[in-house]
């Protein structure tokens, strides 16, 4: 029941404060975020640093993700969308939510919907949220560059945490 709340809210708030009417300006940084999460869901099966606990009435995995994709939709779409002009207002908006998400992932390891291993912690989260959200931002300015930095991040990850890959 905490997922069937948490994704009702997201897309709610979606819903009120996203961009909708522009929502095809921000699709490829949509997918970005999609694909980037579900290579890291597939490519780790066998050593995630992070997993999503499917709750009922969701008992799949699949039928969690799709859960957290609609939440990503309805996050981009306010966090993009409602992005102030202005260095210092960007960078204060951008913190705001690292932690609106730094807060709802403590929210989910409260209620047990979600769950580390292999080292992970909360404060990985939390920087692993300080290089999101800037790269999504990046991702919608400067595409090219945001592909090319994400290279290097996802090796850095995949070294220092052991990931095998297959």
């Amino acid at each position: 029941m905490p997922e069937v709340i948490g994704v009702t809210s997201w897309l709610l708030a979606g819903w009120y404060w996203g961009d909708w009417r522009n929502w095809k300006k921000y699709e490829s940084t949509i997918l970005f975020m999609i694909f980037v999460d579900t290579l890291y869901y597939y490519s780790s099966i066998d050593h995630r640093l992070w997993s999503l606990e499917p709750q009922p009435p969701f008992r799949s995995e699949i039928i969690a993700l799709l859960g957290e994709y609609a939440v990503f939709v309805s996050a981009i779409l306010m966090f993009l969308g409602r992005f102030p002009s202005g260095t210092r207002r960007g960078w204060l908006w951008t913190i705001f939510w690292i932690a609106l998400f730094s807060l709802n992932e403590w929210a989910l390891l409260l209620t047990g919907t979600f769950s580390y291993d292999n080292g992970w912690t909360l404060l990985d989260s939390i920087l692993f949220c300080c290089i999101m959200f800037p790269m999504l931002r990046l991702h919608q300015k400067r595409t090219l560059l945001a592909y090319a930095l994400s290279v290097p991040i996802c090796i850095f990850y995949i070294c220092y945490y052991d990931i095998p890959i297959r």
